[in-house]
């Protein structure tokens, strides 16, 4: 028995040696005579491969070099070259219509995979200037190969069954993806497993960045000395169901990169439903930690940028500066247990309004915090709160804001500076938010016509109800005081400083419209002197020296509805009662002329005043009644 075996066994290595020549022959006459090239390029509008040399040693192990491929369906096109490569093949799993080759060792590697553009639309339009050229296609192709070769009629054949495995490719040079495109040294270690058309599943893939940069297109790196690795897969799914960002529900991965960024594009999704709002960021060092579970992006994600500088747009305001970007994702009570978050910090920065050449502000600290629903691929940037914080900055002129007076008024800031502080959030679909802005200006000097003040002026700007996208700010509730003013150079209603402290019971502004402030004013005021002082001539005569006691009223209460406009000023239902004392009134000022008429009673005491331009005409007789009857400007 153990002869019998002895001779058998010697029998077929005898066999396997006289053939061993013959296969040699036969195998390599086969790979390198073009009839196999000849036979897979039967449908070049489909697939076209080709190799400058091939041979094989052993049966089901090939060798090659300069090999390269291209291939299209009805959505993609696509081409690999792979400079050399070694592979096995499962020779007796073709007779089943079974393409089994693993392992697969290759070197000097390019990819690119485009979308055609007669592909059926997607949600974000293509930019096919950016997409990587292809050899051997045209895009849209001029012959479309499900024209070409349409499904043939009867019972359909299975489809081939097509197994890569135990890949591993190392210099590899190019993958070019669409609008992005990585140039450099990559490594990729992993497989895949389809039947044509039917499924497709990517085995767990490795992809190891080792130097190389990222590009939008052909053009500048959108990341410089990148380096870093990408571990995932992806489950088993059909192509035919499943296309462009839906293929990302069956991805589980982990990305890990680190580089130099010249700008993040990306991030501007983020406020793609915000139009008041536009980010822009400079160069500067980049990491990337992204987890990703079936499309859904995990809690621990996270990018970190130390950008050369950042500039956020806001409404009209622009704030530029340094400091640092950050994008999360966190645990959160939401229904989805997560939320992303975006994170600007300006360490310095300057506060700049839209169409003037110089900034107004500049401080540290600004904070801006925009936060999304739980992210995935394809829904990244959902954003629905956006909160800002400037905890601390400095006005180094004040007369800037004399931009936002009425042209030619008679009203102007002449000088100081001021500390400014203040906070806003707002929550998504409607984008009405709520906040505060705190201004403090010791010093602030004041012309109104002729005459300069200067005073201490603390504003406490209430945002109740802040309509972004109509740009509409009630700030009903917004406080003000007036310290310490003193007319300066003299005055007639000169006698010592002068306050008042204001409520703005009402009050909507409007920037950029014709009327941009409505408000309804409650204050108190130490004198009445100031509202004589619009009014009142230089001299008085002698029958109304009793409006001196009338001036020097302590304490009085005020009252008035106020309408700016961006060529006039309008003080309608002015009142004030103190004492014995009260005080109504109207003014109107437009390019810079005054209208307006005052009543003025003390004890038994009262009078009339009208006022246009620089004539003042004292009523004395029956004056409340004119001034009840006086017709509205």
């Amino acid at each position: 028995m153990k002869r019998a075996l002895r001779r058998l066994v010697l029998a077929a290595l005898v066999i396997a040696a006289l053939l061993y020549p013959l296969y040699l022959a036969v195998g390599n006459a086969y790979l390198r005579g073009g009839w196999l090239e000849e036979q897979l390029n039967r449908r070049p509008e489909r697939m076209w491969m080709h190799w400058s040399s091939a041979w094989t040693l052993w049966p089901g192990v090939v060798h090659v070099r300069g090999f390269s491929m291209r291939s299209q369906s009805s959505v993609f096109q696509w081409a690999l070259a792979v400079d050399r490569a070694a592979l096995e093949i499962d020779l007796l799993g073709l007779r089943r219509r079974e393409l089994r080759i693993g392992p697969v060792r290759g070197s000097g590697v390019v990819f690119r995979l485009r979308r055609r553009l007669d592909a059926p639309p997607r949600s974000v339009p293509p930019r096919p200037e950016l997409y990587p050229p292809i050899a051997g296609f045209s895009d849209p192709p001029r012959i479309k190969p499900e024209v070409v070769y349409p499904k043939p009629k009867g019972p359909p054949r299975p489809p081939w069954h097509m197994r890569f495995s135990e890949i591993d490719l190392d210099e590899v040079r190019e993958i070019w993806v669409e609008e992005y495109r990585f140039a450099g040294r990559a490594r990729v270690a992993g497989g895949f497993d389809t039947r044509v058309r039917r499924s497709l599943e990517v085995m767990p893939t490795r992809v190891e960045f080792l130097s190389g940069a990222f590009t939008l297109g052909g053009g500048a790196a959108i990341l410089a000395e990148a380096h870093g690795r990408v571990d995932g897969r992806i489950e088993r799914y059909s192509p035919a169901r499943f296309r462009g960002w839906d293929v990302f529900r069956f991805v589980t991965g982990r990305l890990k990169m680190d580089g130099k960024v010249t700008g993040l594009p990306f991030l501007e999704l983020f406020f793609r439903q915000m139009r008041w709002v536009n980010l822009r960021v400079g160069p500067g060092p980049l990491k990337v930690d992204l987890r990703l579970r079936r499309g859904d992006i995990l809690s621990g994600s996270r990018l970190d940028a130390q950008p050369g500088g950042i500039t956020l747009g806001f409404l009209d305001y622009q704030a530029t500066g340094f400091g640092g970007v950050t994008w999360s994702v966190v645990d959160a009570k939401s229904a989805e247990g997560r939320e992303g978050r975006l994170d600007l910090l300006f360490d310095r920065f300057h506060l700049q309004r839209r169409g003037y050449a110089k900034a107004h502000v500049q401080g540290r600290g600004l904070r801006v915090n925009a936060v999304s629903a739980a992210p995935r691929l394809g829904g990244f940037f959902l954003a629905k709160r956006l909160a800002i914080d400037m905890p601390r900055a400095e006005v180094p002129d004040l007369t800037f804001y004399n931009a936002y007076l009425p042209r030619q008024s008679a009203l102007a800031l002449t000088s100081g500076s001021g500390r400014m502080s203040g906070r806003f959030q707002a929550t998504a679909p409607e984008w009405k938010g709520t906040g505060e802005l705190h201004l403090s200006a010791p010093g602030l000097g004041i012309r109104f016509e002729q005459k300069r003040l200067r005073g201490n002026v603390k504003l406490e700007t209430r945002l109740r109800s802040v309509d972004l996208n109509d740009k509409q700010f009630d700030i009903s509730g917004t406080d003000f005081e007036l310290t310490d003013a003193v007319v300066l150079g003299g005055s007639p209603t000169a006698g010592g400083s002068w306050w008042a402290r204001g409520h703005l019971d009402r009050a909507v502004l409007a920037p950029g419209e014709r009327i941009f402030l409505r408000a309804s004013v409650e204050a108190t005021l130490s004198d009445p002197r100031p509202l004589f002082g619009l009014f009142a001539p230089v001299e008085r005569s002698r029958m109304l020296r009793w409006v001196d006691r009338l001036l020097n009223i302590q304490g009085v209460g005020a009252t008035a509805d106020l309408t700016v406009g961006q060529d006039f000023f309008d003080v309608a239902h002015l009142a004030v009662v103190g004492g014995k004392a009260q005080v109504l009134g109207r003014l109107r000022v437009v390019d810079s002329k005054r209208r307006g008429v005052l009543y003025a009673r003390y004890g038994a005491f009262d009078v009339g005043l009208e006022l246009n331009g620089a004539k003042r005409d004292w009523k004395i007789l029956r004056p409340k009644r004119w001034f009840e009857s006086y017709p509205p400007f």
